[in-house]
């Protein structure tokens, strides 16, 4: 008789519930991995409709701030738009690295559409502005348009995840819906904060490599 062979690997306990699942890959005392399933948790309950964008990066405070705005017939100016802060490293990392499939599928849609991208930079002026948290976005996109909808996962509820195995509970932000235009000009708008980001964390690899084999 065979004998059953042995797993080679401790099987991992998977957590939660709702569309947020967490485990701990090396041990309960160590980091802990979290998946999001978009299909299982409740989407942003109020919609806004964007024909331009903006992109800064707050040194200071170290947050991206994306504008989504309307503009003024006939100026650059946003006539009205909300602000929504986002970590570096969520918006230039990991919204970045989730969405490379996503951008080629803009670039197919636009080619089929016969559209020539053509947009222009956006000013915020003096227009006011509602000004939103996220840390997670989920892009669908469709024939003509995309929707971006904002997440925020909040540091109290991975705290709670990691010391006493509680359920996350992600947060529906807002829904921005753009067309697949302004989609591309998205994306080029994160490319050179991308670059950056990716060649700082290079030279600090190299740096600590470098400290290492000292």
């Amino acid at each position: 008789m065979a004998l059953k062979k042995q797993k080679s690997a401790r099987e991992e306990t998977v957590y939660g519930k709702g569309g947020v699942f967490y485990k701990f890959p090396k041990g309960e005392t160590g980091p802990v991995q979290i998946k999001v399933d978009f299909g299982l948790v409740p989407p942003p309950q109020s919609y806004y409709y964007a024909d331009a964008i903006d992109l800064k990066v707050d040194e200071d405070l170290f947050m991206g701030v994306l504008s989504f705005g309307r503009r003024e017939v006939g100026t650059n100016r946003f006539a009205d738009r909300i602000d929504i802060i986002m970590p570096p490293a969520a918006l230039f990392r990991q919204f970045w690295l989730s969405s490379r499939d996503v951008e080629g599928t803009i670039d197919q849609v636009i080619a089929k559409l016969g559209a020539t991208p053509k947009v222009a930079p956006a000013s915020a002026g003096s227009s006011l502005a509602v000004t939103l948290f996220a840390n997670m976005i989920f892009i669908a996109v469709g024939e003509g348009e995309s929707s971006l909808d904002f997440y925020h996962l909040s540091p109290r509820d991975v705290h709670l995840a990691k010391t006493r195995k509680i359920d996350m509970q992600i947060q529906p932000t807002v829904r921005v819906i753009l067309s697949s235009i302004l989609t591309k000009y998205f994306f080029e708008l994160l490319k050179p904060h991308v670059q950056e980001a990716q060649a700082s964390q290079s030279t600090e690899g190299r740096r600590e490599r470098a400290t290492a084999s000292r």
